[in-house]
């Protein structure tokens, strides 16, 4: 008796089922993408606490490790016992303090700042325009006529748009919100939890990634694994520790100086050297600026020299003391990873672009060594061979 499908048949007829199947599926998917997406967000809404948790965690376990270790050193059991819960203890004590700290001394003088900037804003639109025209009727002035620009500034609609009411109604608006309160504070809790937690959840991820994993594959992952997570570590922390040292430098140099507002401009300028090149260059340069409208030019220009002379001995000294030389790769290819890293995700994609081209760069690297280790023993096997054959000739 003739079998209603041989093999080769039912192969051909499972493949067109299982085309026609997947082709289902995307219609449906496409048909329902705006009720996906809102599932989609509202999964993300829901998980968002707990991966803000996470980075809260990941940046929080580099002082806990070395709390964990200084908890070490103490010969006693129950110390030694307790020392990850006493070190996530302690790294949480030492947030609360530094967070008190600024802002019982640091954000009442730069709001007092930022107020007083506003209620100067009209005077410094006034200089600005002045400034325009001035260089317009400036013959040397390379750039012409500037009272298409002057006309344009809006004093008004700019006043209005950074009218104190404003400013605090969108902070309250921001801020005031009981579900940011409420997923703020899951964050926090789910990061204690991550901390307390972390080898734990590194074993299983690492199991995980074993079964789902080629073997070939695996030791690889993991090691490029350990890089990025060593890299992400050291540069977070620097960068961070650089740009409160550089901000507070700023802020004692300009108060010092006089600047009138040292107290905004200072912390602005440490904010800004988190994006590497460029953010120290835009931040020093709008610095200047104001100051030249606020405090005048004779001070903006002394300004100008002190603000650079410090970029300069952070950029060059102390910097690269807290990263040291494991960071360093070529200027071109931290632009490349800047414009790239802007591209994608913004502010926060220029931030991270260092540590994610120095992975990318390591990566090429050993990849190009071994295809040239490769290519080196086929030539070394070649020349062997040859050398065979001339003595059996």
């Amino acid at each position: 008796m003739k079998k209603f499908l041989d093999p080769h048949q039912f192969k051909t007829w499972l493949a067109a089922l299982a085309l026609a199947v997947a082709v289902i599926v995307i219609f449906h998917v496409v048909s329902q993408f705006y009720v996906i997406a809102a599932w989609v967000g509202m999964f993300v809404g829901i998980v968002s606490p707990f991966i803000w948790g996470f980075m809260i965690a990941y940046v929080l376990n580099l002082p806990r490790e070395r709390f964990e270790s200084l908890f070490g050193r103490i010969k006693q059991p129950r110390v030694n016992k307790w020392k990850r819960g006493l070190s996530v203890a302690a790294t949480y004590l030492s947030l609360i303090i530094v967070v008190v700290t600024v802002m019982l001394l640091i954000v009442p003088r730069i709001y007092e700042g930022i107020m007083d900037f506003i209620a100067f804003f009209p005077t410094l639109l006034d200089n600005l325009n002045a400034l325009l025209q001035d260089l317009s009727e400036n013959e040397a002035f390379p750039f012409g006529d500037m009272t298409a620009i002057t006309d344009n500034l809006n004093t008004e609609a700019i006043l209005d748009f950074i009218n104190p009411d404003n400013i605090m109604s969108a902070l309250g608006t921001i801020f005031g919100l009981t579900g940011t309160i409420f997923r703020l504070a899951l964050a926090l809790i789910s990061s204690v939890y991550f901390l307390v937690e972390a080898e734990r959840i590194k074993a299983f991820a690492a199991r995980v990634l074993k079964v789902l994993m080629p073997s070939r594959i695996y030791p690889n992952f993991m090691k490029y694994g350990r890089e990025i997570n060593t890299y992400f570590k050291r540069y977070i922390f620097c960068q961070t520790l650089d740009a409160a040292i550089l901000g507070t430098i700023m802020t004692i140099a300009m108060s010092v100086m006089g600047v009138g507002y040292a107290f905004v401009l200072g912390p602005m300028l440490g904010f800004a050297n988190l994006i590497p090149y460029f953010g120290s260059i835009v931040g020093t340069i709008i610095a200047i600026l104001v100051i030249m409208l606020t405090d005048g030019v004779n001070l903006g220009l002394i300004a100008t020299v002190v603000l650079i002379v410090i970029q300069q001995f952070d950029a060059n000294f102390i910097f690269p003391r807290l990263l040291g030389g494991s960071m360093k790769i070529p200027p071109l290819l931290v632009i490349i990873g800047i414009a790239v890293g802007n591209a994608f995700y913004g502010i926060l994609g220029m931030i991270m672009a260092i540590p994610i081209v120095t992975v990318v760069r390591n990566i090429i690297n050993d990849t190009l060594a071994h295809f040239e280790a490769k290519k080196a023993r086929a030539s070394m096997t070649e020349e062997v061979d040859r050398d065979e054959e001339r003595r059996d000739s």
